[in-house]
């Protein structure tokens, strides 16, 4: 038997919108952009561009792909939270406050490590859901 190498395009959209639609971020509109990262959410538009590279992602980056997509989610949860304009003037603040503190305005900023921890404390549920329903 052969072990599926690549997840198909139909099967990733479907994994994205059922973690979108879990979040209750499901109206955000996802478009394809070329890029180096797998996602990156734009907060004053509600879209979640996905990098025309990763159309059909392989098995060993799953657990990239699935943790960088619950962190782009979670700062649409937040862009809905706070509503979009006042968590982009927040998440800039932050960015200002980092580089005035000489740290690095991404890394350090606390937006980003609550999505990333949110990321990594999320992936591995998605990824037995998916497992289990045979996406991969």
């Amino acid at each position: 038997m052969l072990i599926k190498e690549f997840i198909n395009q139909t099967n990733k959209n479907q994994m994205i919108s059922t973690i979108l639609k879990y979040y209750k971020v499901g109206n955000v509109k996802i478009k394809m952009k070329n890029m180096k990262d797998h996602a990156h959410y734009e907060v004053e538009d509600g879209v979640l561009l996905l990098s025309t590279k990763y159309k059909i992602i392989k098995k060993s980056q799953i657990k990239e792909f699935l943790i960088t997509i619950i962190h782009e989610t979670y700062h649409a949860m937040d862009a809905k939270k706070y509503g979009w304009k006042k968590f982009k003037d927040m998440y800039e603040m932050e960015m200002n406050l980092q580089v005035q503190l000489g740290n690095d305005e991404y890394k350090d900023n606390k937006f980003e490590i609550a999505a990333e921890d949110f990321g990594q404390k999320n992936w591995k549920k998605w990824y037995n859901k998916f497992k289990k329903e045979g996406l991969f």
